[in-house]
């Protein structure tokens, strides 16, 4: 019988339990762009509660982003300093964690927003760069590994889907040449350093033209070939089609399906609030990690209640309103 609170491992990292603590938005920084004390305190509740993994906020890569008024900035002048607070809590409770990194838009000097198709190779170069400094630079914050931004409706993840990407040059065409610039980054990233390499990547796209299930899961397996150490499951307007979901969960159908095609680890959300019913589904599938992320903003510390048999129940209404207004905290319960 598998359990909420199983001892396992994930690849290469030892988890307190089968629960993904998955960040979003980081909305609480000072005006000298530094993180507030809060922050500090929300993920030593997290760390504490008997999380198996977390993995934070969206970092962002690149200035002039869309969501730069809403995340902390890899290349800000104090992430060491901050971050490497917000690793040694989550350490000290023997609890592994993963930076996510990402970007909405890509801006080359002064022309802003420049589309997938009008990259030059020198942008494709300095994307990949980007991505080997700031593995670099998380290496040394002491950070266990990144997640990638592959899903969504963030920039690579519009890179990898043929409805966007329609260049006519070597990153264009076949689904290998569509995922070789996060390919040749994930290769010099695992040659250099030792993080373990997560990507997020779309079930599906639901657009006419975008990636199927069946090119998703031919993706996922060409990123465990390159050197990806686990997945995460997510859908391009993720959190938002979790809520209220219908029992025959397609997220959960194509998770099992990809578990039989892959060999490294897969984690999957779903708007999932109820220990038992998590339970149930560790039980009656073959998944193994389930990634929440709301009942952390309205409850940092709430698997404390889970671990002693009280409130099984997530306090979050599921009101998506921490989503839709880009914060860190919870409009119900602040």
């Amino acid at each position: 019988m598998k359990d909420i609170f199983d001892k396992c491992n994930m690849g290469n990292l030892e988890l307190n339990s089968r629960i993904i603590r998955t960040g979003l938005w980081e909305s609480q920084i000072t005006k000298q762009g530094q993180l507030e004390s809060s922050v500090y305190d929300r993920y030593e509740k997290i760390a504490s509660s008997g999380v198996g993994l977390i993995t934070t906020e969206l970092l962002s890569m690149f200035a002039k982003d869309s969501f730069n008024d809403y995340t902390y900035k890899i290349y800000n002048k104090n992430f060491v300093f901050d971050y490497k607070k917000i690793t040694q809590i989550s350490h000290k409770y023997n609890v592994p964690i993963l930076a996510q990194l990402g970007f909405a838009k890509y801006n080359r000097q002064i022309d802003y927003n420049i589309q997938v198709n009008d990259l030059t190779i020198d942008d494709i170069r300095r994307i990949q760069t980007e991505l080997i400094m700031d593995a670099k630079k998380l290496s040394f914050t002491g950070f266990d590994g990144v997640q990638l931004a592959l899903g969504n409706n963030f920039f690579l993840s519009k890179f990898i889907n043929p409805y966007f990407n329609q260049r006519k040059d070597d990153y264009g065409g076949d689904t290998f040449n569509r995922l070789k610039l996060v390919l040749e980054a994930i290769k010099v990233i695992k040659d250099n350093f030792k993080l373990h390499i997560n990507a997020r990547i779309n079930a599906y796209d639901g657009r006419k033209g975008g990636i199927t299930q069946q090119e998703s899961i031919k993706m996922c397996r060409l990123l465990q070939e390159y050197g990806c150490d686990s997945l995460q499951i997510t859908r391009p307007l993720s959190p938002l089609y979790f809520t209220h979901e219908s029992k025959e969960n397609k997220l959960i159908e194509f998770t099992q399906q990809l578990n039989e095609n892959v060999d490294i680890p897969v984690i999957v959300g779903g708007g999932f609030t109820n220990r038992d019913e998590i339970n149930k589904l560790l039980n009656d599938t073959n998944i193994e990690y389930i990634s929440m992320y709301r009942p952390f903003v309205a409850e940092g510390d709430f698997l404390n209640n889970w671990r002693q048999n009280q409130n099984i129940e997530s306090r979050c209404k599921m009101c998506n309103n921490c989503y839709r207004t880009k914060t860190s905290t919870c409009y119900h319960f602040k």
